[in-house]
C-alpha cells in the first residue's frame, strides 16, 4: 500500500515535470498562459501528498441532519439563481455564476434543450443524425437511443417542458447528493457539501444534462439491489444501465457494477444478456458511435476553463509520437498515472477487511465513466468531475480504519476529489487529480466486490432465492 502511494506521487511528479518543462521551454509562445496554473497545480498535490502522509487518525462524525445540508446547498444554488434568472435579474444570476466560476449560456437548461429538440425533429420523422437535416443546425451527437423518448406519452420528453425537466434534475439530483451523503463517513459528507457548490456540479444542473440522469441511475441500481437480492430486479438494473448506455454510450461501462450478481443461481445469466444486448447495439450503431467519438474529439478545448481530459493535459507536455497510433509520450505518462494509482487501489482493497460490496459498486461506475471519457476517449467538460463523487462513500469508509495507511490513501483521494470537483478552470490540476481519483476507486472496488463472490461460493450456504 505504501508503495502504491509512493508510486502513484512518483508518476504524478513526472507528468507535473513534463508540463513545466514545456512552460519554461523558450519557444513555447502559449507557455505564458498555462505556466502559472501549472505551478498552482504542482504545489496544491504536493501538499495533497505530504499532509496525507502524516494522517494516522480521522474520526470525524456529522450531525445527523448534514445530508439534507449538503442537498439544500445543491438546491438552492442551482433552483435558485435559476429563478434568479428566470424573475429578469442577469446581472445577478451572472455575478453568481461568476463567482462559482459556472460559464453561463445562451439560455437555460442549455444540453437539454438540444436533446429535447432532438426528440421532437425525430418525431417529426426529420433525420437527425444527417448534415443539414431541415431541422438542427447541426447533427444530433447522442446515441439513437435518446430518441426513444418520442414513444413516451403525452410528449412529456419535449423542447416545451424544459423547464420542468430541468428544474426536476436540479431537485432530483440534490436528492441524491443527500442520499449519497448518509450512506458517507463525515470526511465524504463534507467533500460532497463542497462539491454541492462547485463548478462542476452546478454547471451539470444549470445545463440540465443528461449525465445527471446516469448518476440517478447508479445510485438507483445499488437502492434496488440492496433491499431486494433478487435475480429478476438484477435484470432489471440491468435493463436501466443498458438503456442509458443507448443515449451515450460510455454508461455502458456501469455494467461492471453487475458483477456480484453472479453471487446468485443463474446470475451469470444477467451479465451475459447484458454483455449480448451492450456487443448488439454497439454493433448495430457502430457508425453512429464513430461519429459521436469524432464530435467529442472535435470539441477539444486546449483553454483552461471547465475542460478536462488527457489530450488538454498532454498538449501542454513535451513529448514526441510513439508508435503508429499518434500517441505522445505524455499520453504514455497520464495512462501510467492511471494504472499505478488502479494499483495503489487494489493494494488497499486487498488489505481491507470490511464488506463493503455496495459502495464498492457505486465506486466502479464512478470511476469507469470517469475513465472511459475523461481518459479514454481524452477530454470532457468539467461536469465530468461529478461522477466522482459516486466514489466518496466507498473511499471515505476507509477513514474508520485503524491502519495509518489505509486513513492516509483515503485523506489523499477524498483530497483530489474536493480538488476536482472545485479548481475544474485548471486542466492540468483537475484532469491529474481526478485521474489518481478514479483510477484509486475503480482498483480498490475490484478486490472488494470479487472478495463478495468468492465469500458467497465459499461459505456454502444456498444461493438467494431467484
Amino acid at each position: 500500500m505504501a508503495a502504491g502511494f509512493a508510486a502513484t506521487a512518483l508518476v504524478l511528479a513526472v507528468a507535473l515535470l513534463q508540463v513545466l518543462r514545456s512552460g519554461t521551454d523558450p519557444a513555447n509562445t502559449s507557455a505564458p498562459g498555462y505556466l502559472p496554473l501549472a505551478y498552482s497545480a504542482t504545489a496544491i498535490l504536493l501538499v495533497v501528498f505530504v499532509v496525507a502522509a502524516f494522517v494516522r487518525r480521522l474520526d470525524l462524525s456529522m450531525g445527523r441532519w448534514f445530508p439534507w445540508l449538503v442537498g439544500a446547498v445543491s438546491a438552492l444554488i442551482s433552483v435558485g439563481t435559476w429563478w434568479v434568472l428566470a424573475v429578469g435579474n442577469n446581472d445577478l444570476a451572472a455575478t453568481i455564476y461568476a463567482g462559482i466560476r459556472v460559464p453561463k449560456g445562451p439560455f437555460a437548461f442549455w444540453d437539454m434543450t438540444l436533446v429535447m429538440k432532438s426528440v421532437d425533429c425525430s418525431s417529426w420523422g426529420f433525420d437527425v443524425f444527417a448534415a443539414n437535416n431541415g431541422c438542427l443546425q447541426d447533427p444530433a451527437i447522442y446515441a439513437p437511443g435518446m430518441l426513444w423518448l418520442k414513444y413516451v406519452p403525452f410528449d412529456v420528453f419535449s423542447e416545451k417542458n424544459v423547464t420542468v425537466l430541468g428544474v426536476g434534475v436540479m431537485l432530483v439530483s440534490s436528492l441524491v447528493l443527500v442520499w449519497l451523503a448518509r450512506n458517507s463517513a463525515g470526511p465524504g459528507q463534507l467533500v460532497l457539501l463542497v462539491a454541492a457548490a462547485a463548478a462542476p456540479w452546478q454547471l451539470l444542473l444549470e445545463r440540465g444534462n443528461i449525465d445527471a440522469v446516469v448518476l440517478w441511475v447508479a445510485c438507483a441500481v445499488v437502492i434496488l439491489v440492496r433491499r431486494w437480492d433478487r435475480l429478476w430486479v438484477w435484470g432489471i438494473a440491468a435493463a436501466i444501465i443498458w438503456l442509458v448506455g443507448t443515449w451515450k454510450y460510455y454508461p455502458f461501462a456501469m455494467g461492471l457494477m453487475l458483477v456480484p450478481v453472479v453471487r446468485l443461481r443463474r446470475g451469470w445469466t444477467v451479465l451475459a444478456g447484458f454483455a449480448l444486448a451492450t456487443s448488439a447495439f454497439m454493433i448495430l450503431t457502430w457508425d453512429n458511435f464513430r461519429f459521436s467519438s469524432q464530435s467529442n474529439s472535435n470539441m477539444i478545448d486546449y483553454g483552461d476553463f471547465v475542460v478536462l481530459g488527457r489530450v488538454p493535459v498532454v498538449a501542454r507536455m513535451l513529448g514526441t509520437v510513439v508508435g503508429q497510433g499518434g500517441l505522445q509520450t505524455g499520453d504514455l505518462i497520464v495512462y501510467a498515472l492511471a494504472l499505478v494509482a488502479v494499483g495503489w487501489g487494489v493494494a488497499v482493497g486487498l488489505a481491507t477487511g470490511r464488506s463493503l460490496v455496495h459502495p464498492a459498486m457505486l465506486a466502479i461506475s464512478g470511476s469507469s465513466l470517469f475513465l472511459s471519457s475523461v481518459l479514454v476517449a481524452g477530454f470532457g467538460w468539467g461536469y465530468k468531475a461529478a461522477f466522482l463523487l459516486l466514489c466518496v462513500p466507498l473511499v471515505a469508509a476507509l477513514t474508520r480504519s485503524t491502519r495509518w495507511v489505509l486513513v492516509a490513501s483515503s485523506v489523499a483521494v477524498l483530497a483530489l476529489i474536493a480538488v476536482q470537483s472545485v479548481v475544474v478552470w485548471n486542466t492540468v490540476l483537475s484532469t491529474l487529480s481526478g485521474v489518481i481519483a478514479a483510477g484509486f476507486a475503480f482498483g480498490l472496488s475490484v478486490p472488494l466486490i470479487v472478495r463478495s463472490v468468492r465469500s458467497t461460493s465459499r461459505s456454502g450456504r444456498p444461493p438467494v432465492r431467484t
